[in-house]
């Protein structure tokens, strides 16, 4: 079904792709585990049988009626959107509270600047540049490590504890004074502030179709926006308590600064969500105290269109260095290093302001229109990608034309301050939206939990990168106008352009690539190839993959036994023929989706790009 521009998504992400397949022969799926020696590397490389432990496949199969042919089931609309409103109420307001703390704690020290925050810790500009840096530093760090746990450990436990231990972080920085504590300080909180992200986007992608996870991280994301709201209040109430600022002087021990109280509230605040997210927050649909038995099939079924599983909780080496042999993986991250070169401003931009000539309590107020331009920008591009879900791309390059207008005014605006001030709020109305699409982007063009959690690790690398290097460029001799900072964004600006259409074109082509290659398939082997169902072996009397386990029905997952189940091939037909190999004695076979396999992108032919 080759086409022009391929695309993968209909009304609501549910067009199905691929060949079906009349044929009794069999298909020899990828090994889950070994199908790395087998596989060649290419978009369309084929691969060998073989066994793999129940932990490889995906923890969906432990729920009853997860198995068997569901290309003709239609969910009842009524009772997908019922569920998805429970998954809804229950998980996005954790998450926009979580996100907006995030991003309030970070850039805690930027609103503390005008509050006193410079002076008793004795820095210069160059040195609260530095501690942007290091943050990031932190960051970069983490991201290994947080994609392993993640495999590792139930999703909403590691984060509330990441939670807590940002929450003490953000409280020390009041005892901290001076600069060596403050950079131990900045880069531990990067650390622990590193899972945030990754963890939103593997939670989305457990419980949202590719759209609504798009416009789901679209939402959160825009709780940055509402972060510099609250950020601008609060520091505005914490300026009116008294300053006792230098802390240095004998009559100001043991008092606490304005820049302290701001510090002590954002804490205190964290620590009141982080206890909200450990008992609330499910690790994955399977796990949802919330929702029903009946409930838990629904939400995984109506997933389908994702061509992924949900979960699985073994760390796959081949999945790994097969994501970093991707190139979509590295044009993901390249966009991520060049897309944050904006992010000087987080820690300047209380200076920004006041340096274009208001006064600290004017400077207290005046960036919350900012964050209500990346609220607004924000969804109306969520609302963009609800009418056009395929569009991920051209809704991107679009969002640039505002901030390319305002970066250019930056430069070339002469010295008035109200002039200046709208350019710089008119900066949120683009950029970001392409920075969110981009979150969500990377998890719907990445099938196989491992390969998704090490590119997501990838394109938070990217990110760190890019708010490494950012604050760097912002120094005293550039003051007041920062002109050459301006114009280093504007050109990564210009770039970003480039890189979301080279990005957009090369995954339309892998899909042309696939599209062609199936419908010249003649063989019906070949045609079995981009086959959406495989066949897994359990024994005769299991009704779910936990009963292979000896669990029963609806037993927790299938990753927690080691008993061995094969993967023998892949058929449109639910009825095996005589020629089909026959199952081992005691052993029956039973037809899966490929999603629950946990094959890459790669390894499924019938995986599609979204655009």
């Amino acid at each position: 079904m080759a086409t022009k521009d391929s695309s993968v998504s209909s009304k609501d992400d549910h067009q199905k792709v691929g060949s079906s397949t009349d044929s009794p022969q069999t298909y020899t799926a990828p090994t889950l585990e070994a199908a790395h020696h087998h596989h060649h590397g290419g978009v369309d490389a084929g691969a060998t049988a073989g066994t793999a432990a129940a932990k490889d496949l995906d923890i969906s199969l432990a729920l009853p009626g997860m198995t068997g042919v569901h290309e003709e089931d239609e969910l009842d609309p009524y009772e997908s959107k019922r569920v998805k409103r429970k998954i809804d109420w229950r998980v996005m307001p954790l998450l926009c509270a979580i996100y907006t703390l995030q991003f309030l704690d970070k850039n805690a020290i930027g609103a503390a600047t005008i509050l006193g925050f410079l002076k008793d810790n004795q820095l210069t500009t160059a040195q609260l540049n530095n501690l942007g840096t290091f943050f990031y530093v932190g960051l970069l760090a983490s991201q290994i490590p947080h994609s392993y746990a993640f495999q590792k450990f139930p999703v909403a436990k590691y984060l509330a504890v990441m939670m807590f231990l940002w929450a003490m972080l953000v409280g020390v920085h009041c005892a901290a004074i001076g600069y060596k504590k403050l950079i131990a300080l900045r880069i531990l909180l990067g650390f622990t502030e590193g899972c945030i992200t990754p963890g939103i986007m593997l939670v989305t992608s457990m419980f949202y179709t590719r759209t609504e996870m798009g416009e789901r991280v679209g939402w959160t994301f825009q709780c940055n926006g509402i972060a510099q709201i609250l950020s601008g209040f609060i520091a505005f109430g914490a300026f009116h308590t008294p300053t006792h600022t230098p802390l240095s002087l004998p009559q100001n021990h043991g008092k606490v600064a304005q820049w302290q109280w701001f510090m002590v509230i954002i804490s205190l605040l964290t620590f009141v969500v982080c206890l909200a997210f450990a008992a609330f927050f499910p690790d994955s649909p399977t796990k949802a105290g919330f929702l029903t038995q009946q409930d838990k099939i629904v939400a995984i079924k109506r997933i389908r269109a994702n061509q992924s599983g949900v979960e699985t909780k073994k760390w796959k080496k081949y999945q790994f260095f097969e994501a970093v042999k991707d190139p979509k993986a590295w044009i993901f991250m390249l966009f991520a290093v060049l897309a944050n070169f904006v992010g000087g401003i987080g820690i300047q931009y209380s200076l920004i302001i006041k340096d274009m000539g208001f006064s600290v309590l004017e400077t207290t107020l005046l960036n919350i229109p900012s964050g209500g331009c990346m609220v607004i920008t924000v969804t109306f591009a969520m609302w963009m990608l609800h009418r056009y879900p395929n569009a991920r791309g051209w809704i991107s390059v679009l969002s640039y034309i505002p901030s390319i207008i305002s970066v250019i005014l930056l430069i070339t605006l002469p010295d008035n301050r109200i002039g200046l001030l709208v350019a710089f709020y008119c900066i949120q109305l683009g950029n970001t939206p392409a920075v969110v699409l981009s979150l969500s982007w990377i998890t719907t063009t990445t099938s196989g939990h491992t390969k998704k959690l090490t590119q997501h690790a990838m394109w938070l690398i990217g990110y760190s990168v890019g708010q490494m290097v950012a604050p760097q460029w912002w120094k005293d001799k550039y003051k007041p106008r920062n002109r050459v900072p301006w114009a280093i964004i504007l050109t990564s600006y210009c770039c970003q352009v480039v890189i979301i259409l080279s990005l957009r074109w090369y995954l339309n082509q892998r899909n042309v690539t696939r599209d062609k290659a199936a419908a010249a398939a003649t063989t019906e082997e070949e045609k079995e190839k981009y086959s959406e169902y495989g066949w897994i072996e359990v024994p005769v009397d299991s009704t779910t993959i936990a009963n292979a386990n000896g669990k029963g029905d609806g037993a927790s997952t299938a990753g927690d036994s080691q008993d061995e189940m094969v993967v023998v091939g892949e058929k449109e037909k639910e009825k095996a023929s005589a020629s089909t190999p026959a199952p081992a004695p005691g052993m029956k076979r039973v037809r899966v989706e490929k999603r629950f396999l946990d094959l890459t992108d790669f390894e499924n032919l019938s995986f599609r790009y979204v655009l």
